[in-house]
This record gives structure tokens, sequence and C-alpha cells, in this order.
């Protein structure tokens, strides 16, 4: 095990990595760079390492409470009134990732060949972290669970990405935040406010805490007249050290402790993002959306980088996030008795 300077040192080198990473693939023109680019950079340097140091929780929650933030701001009374009257078309899309998680448990059951419980966990398209947890305290594997979870993440935020960026920015693009950024002071008064309602929802153990915290207390200030956006580097860091987490998952170990599972997940979300394309048409010909919209507010990653591909493509911001804050909300509170309910009729083998 290194000493705490060779574990300083390497958590720099991973840093410097993704951001460097991130340039390149903005120089090269790469859909979403600073976050594929830093994922991929180290990735590469994990592969070819054999070794990675873990970053810090703190990196994490600030990112997302960068992400958060800014994409809170869009939330205006206009854009409020227009996301509520999408409400049923909210309902079905996290209706739906409740049947596709039902329906996807037993083929992960039989290609990865574990027991239900791990199946039904390793399938739902909650907030992969609550999945894990929840999949602990059912008895099930929950490092097949993590494993399946990481997966699906990086291959849908990859997929999504590089789907948004071939199909371009669509002509009814959504709201756009202006050119100007926030003074300091109501820059400082904002990050303050999301840090501190961070940390009441996490007290209060609700998901993903840094990013609904700040997203509620950017929509506060949207609704006071804050019409203004985050400076760019702070977002660019912020896409920085998400790519860096995804990336960290891309290890030697990660490919080497069950290829069946990472292959039988692999398989599986190929195959949701496949329905997802589907069901987004549906529901943007029934909403009125772009088509790209419908798809990224119902693909199962994470609610960070789907918000981050909306922001960045100019796909709606404000309605991609309001799909994915309902779908997890929705799948943490019903996976656990539709679990209970598969094993019992038998839908997936206990």
């Amino acid at each position: 095990m290194a000493g705490p300077v060779g574990s300083l040192g390497w958590l720099a080198i991973s840093a410097l990595t993704a951001g460097l990473g991130g340039w390149l693939a903005r120089g090269i023109g790469m859909p979403l760079p600073w976050v594929l680019g830093a994922m991929l950079a180290v990735a590469l340097m994990a592969l070819a390492s054999g070794r990675t140091q873990r970053q810090p929780p703190l990196a994490r929650r600030l990112a997302q409470g960068a992400i958060g933030a800014s994409l809170g701001l869009y939330f205006t009374p206009a854009i409020l009134a227009q996301t509520g009257a999408l409400a049923p078309w909210i309902a079905l899309g996290a209706a739906s990732a409740l049947v596709l998680s039902w329906l996807a448990a037993p083929v992960f059951q039989r290609l990865a060949n574990c027991d239900g419980s791990t199946a039904i966990y390793a399938v739902a398209l909650g907030a992969s972290a609550e999945m894990a947890l929840q999949a602990q305290r059912a008895g099930a594997d929950a490092a097949v669970v993590a494993s399946a979870h990481a997966t699906r993440i990086i291959l849908v935020t990859t997929s999504a990405t590089l789907l948004a960026g071939l199909v371009g920015v669509p002509t009814s693009a959504g709201p756009v935040l202006p050119a100007g950024v926030l003074p300091w002071p109501q820059l400082l008064v904002l990050l303050a406010g999301a840090a501190a309602a961070a940390l009441v929802l996490q007290r209060c153990r609700l998901p993903n805490p840094w990013l609904l915290g700040p997203v509620l207390v950017g929509g506060v200030c949207a609704a006071q007249g804050w019409n203004a956006r985050l400076p760019d580097g702070l977002l660019v860091a912020a896409q920085v050290l998400i790519g860096w987490a995804l990336g960290l998952n891309i290890t030697r170990a990660f490919f080497a402790r069950a290829p069946r599972v990472l292959l039988s997940a692999a398989l599986v979300t190929l195959g949701i993002l496949a329905v997802c394309l589907g069901l987004g048409w549906a529901i943007a010909r029934g909403a009125g959306l772009p088509l790209m919209t419908g798809f990224v507010a119902l693909v199962p990653g994470g609610m960070a980088e789907m918000g981050l591909i909306a922001k960045a493509f100019a796909l709606g911001a404000p309605t991609v996030t309001a799909f994915h804050i309902v779908r997890i909300v929705t799948t943490i509170f019903l996976t656990q008795p539709m679990a209970r309910w598969m094993l019992a009729t038998g839908w997936v083998r206990a």
C-alpha cells in the first residue's frame, strides 16, 4: 500500500490526467468533451498502470452541487409552468422505468447466472448507490449490483452523448440561459445555499442530496429573477470531476472481477437503450418535444450526467431533469416491494 505522499501524488496525477483528457477531447471536437475525455483518459491510465487513487467523495459532491445549481437556474416561473404541463408524460416515464426493470430482471438472471435478488437490484433503473445499499440489505450480491450499475452508467452516458452529437441541436431547443454570468455576491449566496440544502437533504437520507438540494436552491434563485448562469470555469471543473469519477470504474480489476456479469449488464443496457429510443419517440410525439429530449429524458443514466447532456446539446435541461428526478425517486421507493412480488410470483428464481 502506498504511503500518504504516494497516495497524494497519484491523486494529483489522476486529476491532471482527467483535465488533460478533457482538454484534448475538446480540441478534437468530441461531444461533451470534459466528461468523456476525462473518463477515457483516467480509464486508459488505470488500465495501463494497473492502479488508481480513489477520488475524494467531496470532489464528486462538489461537482454534483455545481451541476445541480446550474440546472436549477433554468427553472424560471415560465419554465416551471411548462414542466408542470408535462406531468402525465413524466409519470409515464417513471412507470416505464419500473416496467423495464421488471422485464430486464429475468433476462439478466439467465445471462449472468445469479440469484433473483441480485438480478432485480442489478437492473433496477434507480440511483446506483441506493440500489447497491438496498441490495446489501436484501442479502443480494452487492458487488455484482455495483458492477452492473457502473456498466450501465458508463454505457448510457457514452451512447446518449454520441447519439446527441450525431443528431445535433434540435430546432426547438428549449430554454437557454443568458450570456451573463452571476455576479460574485449572488454566486456565493447560491453556492452557500446549495451546500446547506444538500447537507439538509443528506441528513434526511433523501436520494442524490448533492444534486437535488442545489437544483431546489437554483430554482428558488431563478424564481427571484436571477437570470444568469454559473461561470464557465466552474462548470468545466465539475464536468472533469464527473468524468474522472466515471473513469475510475474502468480498471483491470473491473474487467477481471466477473466478465460474465459485465457482458450481461452491457447487453441488457443496450436492450434498454433501444426500448428507450422507441419510448422517447412516442413521448416526444405526444408531448411535442424534440426526439433527443424524449430519449435523454428516459435513458437510465445518472441524473447529473443526463442533465449535462441536456444542457450541452440544448435539449431542454429542466424537462430532462424533471423526468430523471421522478424516475429515481419512484424507483428507490418501489423497487423493494416490487422485488418481493417478483420473487413471490416466481418471475425471477430465488
